[in-house]
């Protein structure tokens, strides 16, 4: 039911951990041996590998260079390394790199044994969390408002307890409100409310999953949908501004230019000749 590779560029290393040990009562029913990286990529390509043995000294490829193309390439097993020497880089880089543990050779089987059981355990754990976390974000995306609310109820009090498959659901709301309301006055409360949180709350939220303020979000889409409508309409300044919740010309005029380096006025003015310039192209002969 579940796979094991091991990978040594000697032969007989590998041969003492596949045929040593009776794997299949801990549920680890494939073997598989590779005496190099390059063969290693090759067996992860036709099966599915749950945990992976390996050398850290290999004559073509190390160890911790194989570990970084399998985190690199998304494979989700998990890795042990063998070593003959108990180089604290060695060990402190495998760490980094998310290595499952770090054995000196030669190993006892019963511990080798016992430290693949357990990184097996683990990968059980994550594959259940993760699928845990699929299924919760497909329920989070056919959720109702009514639903939502519902399910929001029991964090109102720990809002930081949310889980995140549920938080990113509730800034993608936010995000489309904001899209679909861009034009008129939108603030934290009325935004907060289409989501069932308290303002403030929502900010933070959107700041931690988004690495963004609201605050600047709003902006950004405005001076976007801004951007478009100079570009497109032959609308007046004051009324643009308008249309976009700024009562104040000057204002806009300044959150304008400082967002996107000129003035609505100067920003139409070179999408025209742009436009301009984009017709008399297409109306050349090659």
């Amino acid at each position: 039911m579940y796979s094991l590779l091991v990978i040594d560029d000697e032969q007989y290393a590998v041969d003492g951990v596949t045929q040593a040990i009776d794997w299949a009562s801990e549920g680890i029913t494939s073997v598989y041996g590779a005496n190099s990286a390059e063969e290693a990529r090759e067996i992860l390509e036709q099966h599915p590998i749950h945990v992976i043995v390996c050398d850290i000294e290999m004559a073509e490829e190390s160890g911790l260079d194989f570990l970084k193309w399998l985190r690199e390439e998304g494979h989700t097993a998990k890795l042990i390394f063998l070593t003959a020497y108990a180089r604290f880089e060695y060990a402190k880089e495998s760490v980094a790199l998310g290595a499952a543990e770090y054995l000196i050779k030669p190993v006892d089987h019963a511990v080798l044994r016992e430290t693949v059981a357990d990184a097996l355990e683990s990968w059980k754990e994550e594959a259940k969390r993760q699928s845990q976390l699929r299924d919760y974000e497909t329920i989070c995306a056919k959720l109702s408002k009514e639903e939502l609310k519902k399910l929001l109820d029991p964090f109102q009090d720990q809002p930081e307890l949310i889980p995140e498959p549920l938080s990113n659901n509730l800034i993608l709301r936010v995000k489309e409100y904001i899209d679909q309301n861009i034009e008129g006055d939108l603030n934290r409360e009325t935004i907060a409310g289409q989501v069932f949180l308290n303002a403030s709350y929502l900010s933070r939220l959107f700041r931690k999953e988004t690495g963004e303020k609201l605050s600047d979000y709003i902006v950004r889409v405005r001076m976007e949908h801004a951007k478009e409508l100079l570009a497109q309409t032959g609308e007046k300044v004051t009324f643009i501004a308008q249309r976009l919740g700024y009562s104040n010309d000057s204002y806009f005029i300044k959150t304008f230019r400082s967002s996107v380096g000129m003035t609505p006025h100067e920003y139409r003015k070179r999408s025209r000749k742009k436009e301009r310039e984009e017709i008399g192209d297409a109306g050349t002969l090659p």
